[in-house]
């Protein structure tokens, strides 16, 4: 089984290095758009953009790449020729969640390490606490996707649910846009967007907000993700 997952794996990884998309959106753009902000912002400005600035690669994969990869292997029976062999759908799958992983891991590990050492950009809250916010995020904003992906009849719908999500969360998050310059209504109505919520709390990681402030954060992502998950693997469509 373990020598099929790798199979499977190498080869997954090798038709992402040839995607130009996710290269663009999920590496290069988040690469481009921290060094645009450390250059034009202020320090201040800068560490409030950070957690937003992380969070763009999480959803180019989360919410474009993951779901989108699964509808087309459905789409193009893939995953139905797979069912039939010793090699398990779930292989697929579990290496296709990798792959949008490791497209997360360089974007994050490159943003920060360009906030961290080339604008001296601190977490006050301590890389530990960060890293945990991360993970909770990229649980939540992945179980979406995976949800999408899930129950998308076929690659259309799929691109078209995933596209009505990804653009108003990075758009009105605070990803891209910085959420403080928002008018109150357009604040208050993005409060309902997970990627705000995660924002929240990646912004609290970094400034060293006091943990009792942002439950409500924790506790809605936590949700999302336990709810997305679940739903995705009861409902999940092989064809």
């Amino acid at each position: 089984m373990m020598k099929a997952f790798r199979a499977v794996l190498a080869t997954e990884l090798a038709l992402a290095a040839r995607n130009p998309d996710m290269l663009l959106f999920g590496i290069a753009f988040p690469i481009g758009l921290m060094l645009l902000l450390g250059f034009v912002s202020v320090p201040e400005a800068l560490r409030l953009d950070f957690g937003g600035v992380v969070c763009f690669g999480v959803c180019a994969a989360g919410l474009m790449g993951l779901p989108l990869t699964i509808s087309d292997y459905r789409h193009r029976k893939v995953l139905k020729r797979f069912r039939v062999t010793p090699a398990s759908p779930a292989l697929l799958l579990g290496a296709q969640l990798i792959v949008q992983c490791a497209y997360v891991a360089i974007s994050a590990g490159a943003v920060a390490l360009i906030a961290l050492a080339g604008f001296g950009v601190r977490i006050e809250g301590g890389a530990g606490r960060f890293v945990a916010s991360f993970i909770l995020v990229q649980a939540s904003i992945f179980g979406i996707g995976a949800l999408v992906g899930a129950l998308s009849p076929n690659a259309k719908v799929s691109n078209a649910v995933a596209s009505a999500l990804y653009f108003p969360m990075i758009l009105l998050s605070g990803a891209t846009i910085p959420f403080e310059i928002f008018p109150r209504a357009l604040q208050a109505a993005a409060q309902v967007l997970p990627v705000t919520q995660g924002i929240r709390l990646l912004k609290g990681a970094v400034l060293g907000t006091p943990l009792s402030e942002l439950a409500v954060p924790a506790i809605v992502l936590s949700v999302i993700a336990a709810a997305a998950y679940s739903i995705a693997i009861a409902k999940f469509k092989w064809e």
